[in-house]
């Protein structure tokens, strides 16, 4: 989700919630979705779907990697710290892609300079809190794990801007090499620190992120190094019809808590676990959202982007794409527990098979999700969208934290249950109410 690296902030297959894509995908189809050009915006969309796509494979294929040659230790470690820096530069963005995608009008230089030094200062602001979030969490390296931490949420910060950076200025395989560049360089060293350290540490795959982040920063240089940059004349397209109900129309604010909740979420969800039921446990919960979590990822990124820049509802055959998808979600489960009986999979990973089928029902629902995540952006219902989503994660985190004042505590299985179940039966009601919003 990166739900990562997939559009500028990726956390999809985290909490199985769309991250609100309506106002990105609205400003891509207003660059690129002239009528005058249906080829030219065929092949972008194309280019642009293939490079979403092998990025989030890569990422799949760094989970599967950190099965095979880490232990449960290393990979928790990694996940924890990941999802640490995760958070902090969600919040140090505050959605600062779309804010430059949005000034179309302004130079993209000084727009970028706007943006990248409003979320440097963010980013300065938020060290406190999130030193005290990894006090919390009571790990056995706190100093080690923030300064991983910082340097990946800095290296992430430049990468996430680099994207709306080629997509405004650069060639859309430009645009596409710099989603997916990163997490095949990350993929590459993760392989090969797996024979430079030992399985117990997560510093090789730490290392390999870090790289694999500064390579896509890479893109920024040429902001640096150019006095001026020109559009590609396929990114000027004339404004929509005014009929067109498709659009953002929540607030700032609105959106700036929406991403809030979204990162507090999702790095909660590894804090809390590892602190309730140990690192071993939570590198299960990690890797399994990590690996299942890439199908809903796909679903966002192939199909409802791609409905968004067209401007189609598609309402039955994205209910369609969503149940398939959930189907392909059972099955991946199904041949998790193949794995786990006719492999050599290290002993240690064996914990995982109790994790494995609420974990399919909770990303199958956010599969259907998913596939109907376009819809409210089409029906001006955007708004009611980010309340129901917040008010489905704020369940998900009474849920998240009930043991620790539960009196005798609940056991990693049933926890799980509680909040897999709380999370499907929300994305299946959120769900509905996609399916039925009525044209207007």
């Amino acid at each position: 989700n990166e739900r990562h690296g997939e559009r500028a902030i990726p956390r999809h297959g985290r909490l199985g919630l769309a991250p609100h894509p309506g106002a990105t995908e609205h400003l891509e189809s207003r660059r690129t979705g002239p009528v005058k050009q249906p080829y030219r915006f065929a092949s972008t969309s194309v280019i642009m779907a293939l490079g979403s796509m092998v990025s989030l494979a890569a990422q799949a294929l760094v989970g599967v990697a950190m099965l095979h040659f880490f232990t449960p230790q290393a990979a928790g470690g990694f996940a924890i710290t990941a999802q640490v820096a995760f958070f902090w530069v969600s919040l140090s963005l505050a959605q600062g892609p779309l804010q430059f995608l949005a000034d179309a009008h302004h130079p993209p230089r000084a727009a970028l300079r706007a943006v990248l030094r409003s979320s440097l200062w963010r980013w300065l602001g938020l060290a406190p809190l999130v030193a005290l979030a990894v006090w919390w969490s009571a790990m056995a390296t706190p100093f080690t794990l923030l300064g991983w931490a910082a340097l990946l949420a800095l290296l992430q910060l430049a990468w996430y801007l680099a994207q709306p950076w080629t997509l405004r200025t650069a060639s859309p395989l430009s645009a596409a090499l710099v989603r997916a560049g990163p997490p095949v360089v990350a993929l590459v060293l993760t392989v090969t620190a797996a024979r430079a350290w030992p399985a117990e540490s997560p510093h090789g795959l730490l290392l390999a992120a870090a790289c694999g982040y500064a390579v896509g920063a890479l893109w920024l240089r040429s902001a640096r190094l150019e006095g001026h940059t020109t559009q590609p004349p396929q990114q000027h397209a004339p404004e929509p019809p005014a009929a067109t109900a498709q659009a953002d129309r929540r607030s700032t604010s609105l959106r700036l808590a929406h991403t809030a909740i979204d990162a507090i979420a999702g790095t909660a969800l590894l804090l809390v676990w590892q602190r309730l039921h140990g690192l071993a446990d939570a590198s299960y919960l990690a890797m399994l959202l990590r690996l299942l979590g890439f199908i809903p990822a796909v679903v966002h990124t192939a199909w409802a982007q791609v409905l968004l820049a067209r401007v189609e509802t598609a309402q039955w055959r994205s209910l369609a794409v969503g149940l398939g998808a959930a189907a392909a979600a059972a099955l991946a489960g199904w041949v998790g527990f193949l794995v786990l009986d006719a492999t050599s999979l290290a002993t240690a990973w064996q914990g995982m098979r109790p994790y494995l089928l609420p974990l399919v029902l909770w990303q199958g629902s956010a599969c259907i999700s998913a596939a109907l995540s376009h819809r409210p952006f089409q029906h001006a219902q955007e708004r009611q969208y980010s309340w129901l989503a917040m008010a489905l994660q704020a369940l998900q985190l009474v849920v998240l934290v009930a043991p620790l004042w539960a009196p005798q505590g609940w056991s990693a299985e049933v926890h799980l249950w509680w909040l897999a179940g709380t999370s499907a039966i929300g994305l299946l009601v959120l769900s509905a109410w996609m399916l039925a919003l009525p044209r207007r």
